[in-house]
């Protein structure tokens, strides 16, 4: 009587048709699962970090736009807080540039170059990221301004800002100032491209009103009758710069 055959590939791990391995199961779901926690655990520390960057954000534009004062402590804190959220977000240009403006801000409180530093540092990661991020451009003038900077680079910097983003506000408000301010220490052709600039913020009511302080700060309102988008503007014009001339004579 012969032996009969054993199928011995049938109990094979993994043959086809055979027995799986437990084991491996196992550690597939084990890996699986852990996958999975990795997942939620980063999820919710994005969203964690996004959302104790919203208060961070929103008081920082508060103080670089001079809405309040800031304070040593609270500073010190918020830019902790930033910094945080910088390093758990990678290539954020909203945090980043939050951050030139904290320490745009503290550069200021403190008076030290270590902050500006930092701030050009934060504004060239954003312009890395994103080359023509007209924020990050428009900050990179004010800044120049701010240390009195103002070279062939800011210039070019301005121009570009001048050809992309005329009529973006936040372009408007940080750098129409600036251009009240330096207006007859610029070239000819910035004057021109500057013009679309002013129209667009004159017609625009927040724009307007930073830039019409500007021209009394400044004491430089006639070169921007050309701009004026409407008579009502045009007449806001004749009487600040009759008051300007009548504060100048008194």
């Amino acid at each position: 009587m012969s032996t009969p055959i054993t199928n011995t590939s049938a109990y094979k791990p993994g043959a086809a048709g055979g027995l799986r391995n437990p084991t491996a199961q196992n550690l597939l779901r084990v890996g699986a699962g852990m996958l999975s926690v990795i997942l939620i655990v980063l999820c919710v520390q994005t969203g964690t970090a996004y959302f104790s960057a919203n208060d961070a954000v929103a008081q920082t534009e508060r103080w670089f736009s001079g809405q309040s004062k800031a304070d040593e402590a609270d500073l010190e804190i918020v830019q902790k807080n930033l910094e945080n959220v910088d390093s758990a977000i990678l290539d954020d240009a909203t945090i980043k540039l939050a951050l030139a403006k904290l320490y745009f801000v503290r550069g200021q409180h403190n008076q030290s170059d270590v902050y500006f530093e930092a701030a050009h540092k934060a504004i060239s990661d954003v312009q890395l990221m994103q080359p023509s991020h007209f924020e990050a451009l428009a900050l990179r003038v004010v800044l120049d301004d701010y240390l009195d900077e103002i070279g062939q680079d800011t210039l070019s910097t301005l121009r570009k800002l001048l050809t992309m983003g005329p009529f973006e506000r936040e372009v408007q408000k940080l750098v129409g100032p600036i251009l009240v301010k330096r207006w007859f220490s610029l070239p000819p052709d910035i004057h021109s491209m500057a013009e679309p600039l002013i129209t667009s913020a004159l017609r625009e009511k927040s724009a307007k009103a930073v830039l019409m302080n500007s021209m009394a700060r400044y004491h430089t309102v006639l070169p921007f009758f050309c701009c004026s988008p409407n008579q009502e503007t045009s007449d806001q014009l004749s009487h600040l710069e009759t008051s300007i001339r009548n504060a100048t004579v008194r």
